[in-house]
């Protein structure tokens, strides 16, 4: 047996975790040769079944065993050390004081056996480092102490600190949930053309394995758009805190994450078609790092009112004021209708004295503010028939490798935006709060 490396152990349960991948390497072998392993399985019998399953399930056991016994982790004055590693052992070293969000996911399984999964996402990674499964309670109060150490409390102090306090800002209701999903034209989209491509392919074909392949993807689409979606939003929690602002959200799943101080690039508020009688919007975030996150770190609201999603979006972004930036939306000059006969009425931009503004969209409108300190670069692209209609666009680039575009604007004014954005960005820079958890854990309730 190989040496156990230094630190604390996983929850018991988690071998059963790593035992599935003995399984999902046949499965990915039966995916990608499904014609030779149909051939096989019609030659197997009974005792040959018996005889793999003597075989397979021993061996996933003692994988997911071996992989439990080799993953540790360990706390020190400095850094948060993860062993892992069967064959190729891997340790990665997490500086505490670079920490920017600690994430606590669970599974449905999971809570049944009361277990919990962290999720760690620390400044200059791409990947979340993760530990899973550690029991709730200790889950719990390894997080507490990695926030509070990711504060500047002192080493000795920090295992005692608890979670920091919390007020809630915002909570989703299942009924607002349930009609805005019923509401967008996603989910009805998909719905129809599973019910119309797969029967069309078994009219054309009556091949049932190419009708499976258009059905399931189908289906996944469906369903994400529909009732996956209000399993993952089900029970959304805003609340702030000094470590942050707290998500938590999920049915079936519950996930606990955490909009990182400092680390918020652009916002971008949606208003679908049908929700704009109603007043609803829905709020998602570019966070630096954060990439095309799964756990829900993207979206801040899912669906609230214009006032509602405001309050929120105003404790993400200090210093840019929401109504302010609506205010200040301009349309297009309307010469450019000679370049966006239709989609010119979307465009619209405008810049206050905290972000880059712009909104595009007609059936859905889409806002985008970007913070003048989190403007990376500023350029303005022209082509030869908007140079014709002396118009050009202006692009800003921001620190979640993203950009927004102002569409044609008036050229002489899109020059004048280039180099004043340049001088906005330079002094939003100097004058931006630094990127660091806040320190305030006196037990009192976070400063409204």
């Amino acid at each position: 047996m190989p040496r156990r490396p230094e630190g604390n152990r996983l929850h018991p349960v988690t071998p059963w975790r790593r035992g599935w991948a003995p399984l999902a390497a046949l499965l990915a072998f039966v995916a990608h040769d499904f014609r030779q392993a149909r051939e096989w399985s019609e030659q197997l019998t009974a005792a040959w079944v018996g005889l793999g399953l003597l075989v397979l399930l021993p061996l996933a056991a003692g994988y997911g065993f071996l992989s439990w016994w080799c993953t540790s982790y360990l706390v020190t004055d400095t850094e948060l050390r993860i062993h892992t590693g069967l064959l190729f052992r891997r340790t990665a070293h997490i500086r505490l004081d670079r920490i920017q969000a600690v994430d606590l996911s669970r599974p449905l399984l999971a809570r049944i056996a009361g277990v919990a999964k962290l999720k760690l996402d620390a400044v200059g990674t791409d990947d979340k480092d993760e530990l899973a499964y550690l029991g709730e309670r200790q889950a719990v109060a390894l997080r507490a102490e990695l926030l509070a150490r990711a504060a500047g409390i002192a080493p000795d102090a920090a295992p005692e600190a608890g979670e920091a306090p919390s007020r809630e800002l915002l909570r989703v209701g299942p009924r607002t949930l349930i009609t805005s999903v019923l509401l967008l034209g996603a989910g009805w989209g998909t719905l129809g053309a599973l019910l119309a491509v797969p029967t069309a392919l078994w009219l054309a074909t009556e091949n049932v394995w190419t009708v499976l392949a258009a059905a399931v993807p189908l289906a996944g689409g469906c369903w994400a758009a529909s009732a996956g979606r209000i399993v993952r939003e089900f029970d959304w929690t805003v609340a702030e805190s000094p470590d942050g602002l707290r998500l938590d959200s999920g049915l079936l799943d519950r996930q606990h994450a955490t909009v990182p101080p400092g680390r918020v690039q652009a916002a971008r508020i949606v208003e679908p078609l049908l929700w704009r009688r109603r007043g609803w919007v829905r709020v998602e975030l570019e966070i630096a790092g954060a990439g095309g996150s799964d756990d829900g770190a993207g979206v801040l609201v899912p669906v609230a009112t214009r006032r509602q999603a405001d309050g929120v979006l105003a404790r993400a972004l200090p210093g840019v004021d929401p109504d302010a930036a609506h205010a200040a939306l301009t349309p297009v000059p309307r010469r450019a209708r000679w370049c966006a006969p239709v989609a010119r009425r979307g465009y619209l931009h405008g810049v206050t004295p905290g972000a880059f503004v712009t909104r595009h969209g007609l059936l859905t409108r889409r806002t985008t503010l970007v913070p003048h300190a989190k403007v990376q670069s500023v350029r303005l692209q022209q082509g030869p028939w908007e140079r014709r209609h002396r118009l050009a666009d202006v692009y800003v680039d921001h620190g979640a490798d993203g950009e927004v575009r102002a569409h044609l604007r008036d050229e002489e004014e899109a020059r004048a935006l280039l180099w004043a954005q340049a001088d906005r960005s330079r002094t939003g820079r100097r004058t931006a709060l630094p990127e660091r958890w806040l320190t305030a854990r006196d037990g009192g309730a976070p400063a409204p």
